[in-house]
């Protein structure tokens, strides 16, 4: 899932409301359920990123709790990396704001 996926599924949404006021239809019905569509698609992608958090976590605490030390070193370092990249972006982010 990236921002890509979610801002075309909008965009798509945003074209079919317009088309719909310009057809005539009542703008308040449009709006209502244009939110309702936005609304609904926001609680899908939050969910899909939900379950690729879980996923993601299970799969490392599995690691780490395994008998193996190599796959409980390889955990380890896999963790540190995407700490780096977080903290990497974020710096990122706050030089343009």
């Amino acid at each position: 899932m990236t921002i890509e996926v979610y801002s075309t599924e909008v965009r798509v949404i945003l074209q079919k409301m317009f088309e719909e006021i310009d057809g005539g239809r009542e703008r308040a019905a449009v709006l209502e359920v244009t939110a309702d569509r936005l609304t609904t698609l926001h609680a899908d992608h939050a969910h899909l990123l939900f379950h690729e958090v879980l996923d993601d976590a299970r799969t490392r605490l599995d690691a780490r709790l395994s008998p193996d030390p190599m796959r409980q070193t390889m955990a380890s370092m896999q963790s540190t990396a995407q700490d780096v990249q977080t903290s990497l972006t974020d710096m990122w982010k706050n030089l343009w704001k």
